[in-house]
């Protein structure tokens, strides 16, 4: 009988091993989508052309002169290639030239020709000399 109770002691003591984990049951797949027609391809697009940096829009500049005995009176400056032909003056009936120039924003230098002769705009101190040893008004157009 010892053989007996020395196989229960051994039993007891003995560790007891875990059964390998069952591997995980297959799930089901899904089934696949069917499969897809091929679909028409539309040329590739060009690309988008890069876009011009937008210029300030123009400014609507009315330039006066009161010279009753002139003929002929004309504004010009950086903002018209300082063409006297460009922009010339209309004279009302007290004798005031004016003209009206779209301009775009920021500093232009300009002058009158009067009768053919270069004149600075006498309603403007601001002035800045050019290559001829003369003046040239400034005109200053906010954005």
């Amino acid at each position: 009988m010892a053989d007996k109770s020395t196989r229960t002691k051994a039993a007891k003591k003995a560790v007891k091993v875990k059964e390998p984990a069952r591997a995980a049951e297959a799930k089901p797949l899904k089934k696949a989508a069917p499969a897809k027609q091929p679909q028409k391809q539309e040329a590739p697009k060009k690309p988008a052309p890069p876009k011009k940096p937008v210029k300030p829009a123009k400014k609507a500049t009315t330039f006066k002169l009161d010279t009753p005995q002139a003929t002929q009176v004309a504004v010009v400056g950086c903002f018209n290639a300082w063409d006297a032909l460009a922009n010339p003056m209309k004279r009302d009936r007290r004798g005031i030239w004016t003209c009206t120039v779209d301009v775009e924003p920021g500093q232009h230098q300009y002058r009158f020709v009067v009768d053919g002769v270069w004149w600075d705009d006498p309603m403007n101190t601001m002035r800045c000399w050019n290559e001829y040893g003369t003046q040239n008004c400034i005109l200053i157009v906010e954005d």
